[in-house]
């Protein structure tokens, strides 16, 4: 099952008697070790200045969020919360869904369902108590699905196939490196977590399911802010003043000026990213693929080189024979998914032999 986390400004919380920011409700599975220590450092947000006095709290951007911590996935949302029970301070409020490991690899496999999660609340009552439901799925909602094609997300982002190809290992050298990937967005703050999942929902559909593993990011940060476990963040046009030697530490794609830092990523040519670049629009091709590699590539996942490799023989094509087993007739509809995934992998391993 699903467990859920709230965090925000009132008068008290689970973990402290006093007025201030702290979690005010949480499933029955959650330990507080870990909330304390990573979900609740995960629960931040800051308003653009812009909006400053802005009553209407759906005006502010969303801030929806994914990170990978241990065996776990979390994904949750931040939002600006208006006035706090004083009617004088103005907070944010963070909802979170913490997906255990049995369930992990149906979100990595289909992230869809991360990008596009939904059923977030924006506000609690603690007279309610503090104790949340289990859930057993988490609410999809795709009409922020924006864009039909990849040429369209180029159109509308600027981002063109070779900053996506930049893109691509950039994300290899952050879940190995631990190095943060900031994308300032040429849009209004009202587009900004819709672009930010336009340009996700690509961008997972070619990494590996091992980098997708390692893989966090934010759709809306106000200026950049090191989290652990939060690799991509999405920014507004602005929102770098200076290239620190902090964010020098990681990659810059400035969409509003076209200007990037990029230290240390090749210009070499990947017959990896060629097939998935090529591959883009057929997703049952490259999911098929990555469960190929993930079944047998068992070192150095995280090593772009390693995914070149399966190309000196035509992985991704059938050696002319034919094992087009539908994994679904093989599975009661009851079965837990982590079932699934091992059979899917089994099967994915003889297709290859």
């Amino acid at each position: 099952m699903i467990e859920q986390h709230y965090y925000t400004r009132d008068r008290k919380g689970v973990f402290s008697e006093t007025p201030g920011y702290d979690t005010v409700a949480k499933s029955s599975g959650l330990e507080n070790e870990f909330i304390i220590n990573t979900l609740q450092n995960l629960c931040f947000y800051e308003a653009p200045a812009s909006l400053a006095g802005e009553e209407n709290v759906f005006k502010y951007p969303a801030a929806l969020f994914c990170a990978n911590t241990g065996n776990k996935m979390i994904i949750g949302q931040s939002v600006f919360g208006g006035k706090d029970y004083t009617g004088q301070r103005n907070r944010y409020f963070t909802h979170s869904y913490i997906i255990p490991e049995e369930e992990r690899e149906n979100y990595i496999e289909n992230p869809e369902k991360i990008i596009y999660a939904s059923g977030f609340a924006r506000d609690y009552d603690i007279e309610e108590g503090n104790t949340l439901e289990q859930i057993s799925k988490i609410p999809l909602n795709t009409q922020d699905d924006c864009f039909n094609s990849i040429e369209d997300m180029f159109s509308d982002t600027g981002i063109n196939i070779k900053i996506f190809v930049y893109l691509i290992k950039a994300c290899f050298k952050s879940v190995k490196y631990c190095r943060k990937i900031y994308i300032l967005l040429d849009v209004d703050y009202s587009h900004i977590n819709v672009t930010s999942k336009g340009i996700l929902k690509y961008l997972y559909r070619v990494l590996p399911f091992e980098v997708r593993r390692n893989l966090g990011f934010i759709t809306y940060m106000k200026e950049p802010k090191i989290k652990d476990s939060i690799n991509i963040i999405f920014l507004a046009r602005g929102s770098i003043k200076r290239l620190s030697t902090e964010i020098k530490a990681g990659y810059v794609f400035d969409l509003s000026k076209e200007d990037f830092y990029l230290d240390d990523i090749d210009h070499e040519k990947h017959e990896f990213i060629e097939f998935v670049m090529d591959s883009i629009e057929n997703i049952e091709k490259l999911k098929n693929f990555f469960f190929r590699v993930d079944s047998v590539l068992l070192e150095d996942r995280l090593d772009i080189y390693k995914y070149d490799g399966f190309f000196k023989e035509p992985i991704e094509k059938e050696k002319e024979v034919s094992l087009e087993i539908s994994v679904e007739p093989l599975i009661d509809k009851n079965s837990n998914s982590f079932f699934k995934n091992i059979l899917k992998k089994f099967l994915a391993f003889l297709k290859n032999k």
